[in-house]
């Protein structure tokens, strides 16, 4: 009788982390949580301009590149994530992971390079960008790969966006080499399964 009790038990407990862990995964609770793109090209155009100084973009997908926050203890890997049917930048599917929108400027290279992170997994457990909104100018951000390769960034500032605006400042500032990251903040909606705002942290690169 105590064994079968056991096994029971044991069997329960698997279920439950099974279904704990369909549940992370976003499976059942998956949060929409797409960046409207700003009107004009969906590709951005490929930076043709002399770098400056030693400045080498990094190629996302060509190795594994990681994005580091050390004052909000980030150190999560980078995705490439493209268009969704609704014309959106793509969400990345881990919780984990940090999204880059691949038709646009590479990290490093003259304009703004856009990433974008969840900031839960649709029933509150903590996401890769939970604490985003925690960051603060002159906070450090950088983009390393495996080959060592590294670009370094500051925080400059944040501004805050309804979920379903689409500022051009956020993909098409030029002028500078920029990282702009992003994540959902305010009340949740949930009828379309995310939240009323978007957080773009802006940060441009350290020469």
């Amino acid at each position: 009788m105590k064994s079968k009790k056991s096994i029971i038990l044991i069997l329960t407990i698997i279920a439950l982390a099974a279904f704990g862990l369909i549940l992370w995964r976003g499976f059942l609770f998956y949060p929409s949580d797409e960046v409207p793109l700003p009107p004009g090209e969906a590709a951005l155009p490929e930076d043709e301009s002399p770098l400056l100084g030693s400045v080498v973009p990094i190629e996302i997908g060509k190795s594994e590149t990681r994005i580091v926050i050390p004052a909000i203890e980030v150190d999560a890997k980078i995705i490439e994530v493209g268009i969704t049917g609704k014309g959106n930048m793509a969400a990345p599917k881990g919780y984990s992971d940090v999204g880059w929108y691949k038709y646009g400027t590479k990290p490093g290279a003259l304009g703004s390079s856009v990433m974008a992170g969840h900031v839960d997994n649709g029933l509150a457990l903590p996401a890769v960008f939970y604490d985003l909104e925690d960051l603060q100018v002159g906070d450090d951000i950088y983009i390393r790969n495996k080959e060592g390769a590294e670009l370094h960034f500051k925080v400059t500032g944040h501004t805050v966006y309804p979920y379903n605006a689409a500022p051009k400042e956020v993909f098409y500032e030029s002028g500078g080499r920029f990282l702009k990251l992003i994540t959902c903040v305010g009340s949740r909606i949930k009828e379309i399964r995310t939240r009323e705002n978007r957080l773009v942290v802006k940060a441009e690169l350290v020469e």
